[in-house]
């Protein structure tokens, strides 16, 4: 009889064992989740935009895929500007800009490397039919000569004519000791101040 239990013994000693060390050959299983991997665009530039209006820069490479993004920014900043005139219009608080204080800064415009370009634009208030709700420029970021320009500029001011702008629009120049060159024009858009046709 001890002799049996002996044996019974052993034998769950073994078949305790076997399966112990076979767990340990078995590798274990990791679910292979695919990697993650993120890529961000870096932030070159910075706007910040009140009633009081618009300062913002650019830091950056002067050129990338992309072509001349430092002159990019003036988009950014038109865009920013135009979606403030309409929304503040929209509240009944009626701005301009102020094309006569409008300040233009290039440092490093040489089409090599990094560039600095920063732009401050104030606004005024003004009787409802006096605002502007559109913006838009025309710029040479490499020292175009003035005559292309100037055609771009008329054919972008009669676009704006035929397409957006009712009544009067206001329009300044702007040119850096380094040769940047940009119109800056406002006007009265169709979609929101047709009422001020004529005034």
């Amino acid at each position: 009889m001890n002799l049996k239990l002996l044996f019974i013994a052993v034998s769950a000693a073994l078949f305790t064992l076997n399966c112990s060390t076979r767990n340990q050959h078995k590798k274990p299983s990791k679910t292979k989740t695919p990697e993650r991997v993120e890529t961000t665009t870096p932030t070159y530039d910075s706007i910040r935009i009140s009633d009081q209006g618009l300062t913002g820069y650019f830091k950056g490479p002067e050129y990338n895929e992309e072509g001349d993004i430092a002159h990019q920014f003036s988009n950014k900043v038109a865009n920013r500007v135009g979606e403030y005139l309409k929304d503040r219009y929209s509240k009944k608080c009626y701005l301009k800009v102020d094309l006569g204080g409008i300040n233009i800064i290039t440092k490093g415009l040489n089409q090599v490397d990094s560039v600095y370009y920063a732009i401050e634009m104030p606004f005024k208030r003004v009787a409802k039919c006096e605002a502007f709700t559109g913006i838009e420029h025309c710029g040479s970021w490499n020292y175009q000569p003035s005559m292309y320009l100037n055609k771009r500029f008329k054919e972008l001011c009669e676009g704006l004519e035929k397409n957006w702008s009712v009544g009067n629009s206001a329009h300044q120049f702007y040119k850096t000791e380094e040769g940047f060159q940009e119109y800056w024009i406002q006007f009265k858009h169709k979609d929101y101040q047709a009422d001020c046709v004529k005034q």
